[in-house]
């Protein structure tokens, strides 16, 4: 089963903090709900980048996709 990445949003370190603030696309994020128990959610990944991209921002989010041709036969 391969699965891709699907880019949501990006964010950027807190200066001298632990802490990640991330801007998401809502889009983009409601194509990606699920429902368990009633509830609706979401789940995503947060990856530091390599090196900043030109708007500074340090870190990248995204969902990961199940491949449509990698279905199991």
């Amino acid at each position: 089963m391969a699965f891709s990445k699907k880019y949501i949003g990006k964010g950027k370190q807190v200066e001298n903090m632990e802490i990640v603030e991330v801007s998401l696309n809502m889009a983009e994020l409601q194509n990606h709900t699920f429902e368990y128990e009633g509830e609706t959610f979401v789940k995503f990944n947060v990856a530091k980048l390599k090196e900043p991209d030109q708007y500074g921002k340090t870190h990248t989010v995204y969902v990961s996709v199940k491949d449509p041709d990698s279905e199991e036969s």
